[in-house]
């Protein structure tokens, strides 16, 4: 109950959201979030909307849970929740990451979080939000949660594993009142609760002060690294390959011409020492070649050998271009 207390005064004062320590459900991280969600709310054969494109663990649940996803594009403003409506207008839940679309990092604009809440609240349809990187925004205000927008359709997934460190495993679920006891229920039923000695620990640093001082703290620290490597990338990159502009998170993401394939390219930089993840495999449809970089772990001179590692890497992979005969 100390966690579950220490987290919803977090999330009231940082995010907006609404809610009391009793709908807190702690979980094993987000992972475990998403798929308690789609077990509590949904059936087989439900019908539902994600990102396209989208986090690939987010995706798996879904399939696992045998919904059937419709895949809606993101544009500049997030997810098109008009086209979405036009595609699946019988949709009984939307899986979005609306602070920090995941992989493109754009937020979810405030027109379209109306619409959305619009749409669930006339379809009695739910919001499943994943706040992924909502801490991390280096420019502005971040939007408060879409939770604090309609608490009743909104289930709120949140880990404290991101911005402390991956191994601790804890994260959690605000759901409204009434869905309580089938959380619970279903969280019991996986691996009954996550360990006790970590909540205690957590709880008494939640509540003493220093989790807020780390977010501060380290936002400054990813703050300078982002930094860094954009300037990195900005000297040594080619002129054909573009970053997706973003103002928050621990990645940054480069768009790659057309013709070059973003799979074989991350075997060939990880064959070289560096590790980046592709996007085209996170689109349903229309699949657009990339790279996601991670900055979060790596000093300024590493971030600066990095770039320049990875236009060597991309040089020598540059398909040529076919000629007419």
């Amino acid at each position: 109950m100390e966690l579950r207390q220490a987290i919803a005064d977090y999330v009231r004062k940082s995010r907006a959201v609404h809610c009391e320590p009793e709908q807190v459900v702690i979980t094993a991280g987000t992972q475990q979030g998403l798929y308690l969600a789609g077990r509590v709310l949904l059936s087989s054969g439900d019908r539902v909307w994600a990102e396209d494109p989208a986090y690939p663990g987010m995706t798996a649940v879904l399939d696992d849970l045998d919904l059937v996803t419709t895949r809606v594009g993101v544009d500049a403003q997030g997810i098109d929740v008009d086209a979405a409506i036009a595609a699946c207008p019988n949709a009984r839940a939307a899986f979005v990451t609306p602070s920090h679309q995941y992989p493109l990092g754009m937020p979810l604009s405030m027109a379209r979080r109306n619409a959305l809440v619009a749409w669930a609240q006339r379809s009695n349809a739910w919001i499943v939000e994943d706040d992924y990187d909502s801490e991390l925004r280096y420019a502005g205000h971040p939007f408060p949660s879409m939770q604090g927008l309609a608490p009743s359709r909104v289930i709120y997934l949140g880990t404290l594993s991101k911005v402390l460190f991956p191994s601790l495993r804890l994260g959690y679920v605000v759901a409204p009142s009434p869905l309580i006891d089938a959380f619970a229920g279903a969280r019991a039923l996986l691996d009954r609760h996550s360990p006790t000695a970590d909540q205690h620990v957590l709880a008494a640093y939640m509540r003493e002060g220093l989790f807020e001082a780390h977010i501060r703290r380290i936002r400054g620290v990813y703050a300078a690294r982002r930094a860094t490597l954009i300037a990195a990338l900005e000297r040594h990159i080619p002129d054909d390959v573009t970053l997706q502009p973003s103002d928050q998170g621990m990645h940054l993401l480069l768009w790659l011409p057309q013709r070059f394939d973003d799979v074989q390219l991350a075997k060939s930089t990880l064959a070289d020492g560096i590790v980046v993840r592709p996007i085209s495999p996170m689109y349903n449809a229309a699949a657009r070649p990339g790279l996601m970089l991670g900055f979060g772990g790596f000093e300024p001179e590493e971030l600066e050998a990095a770039a320049i590692r990875l236009r060597s890497i991309l040089d020598r992979n540059r398909p040529t271009r076919r000629t007419g005969a």
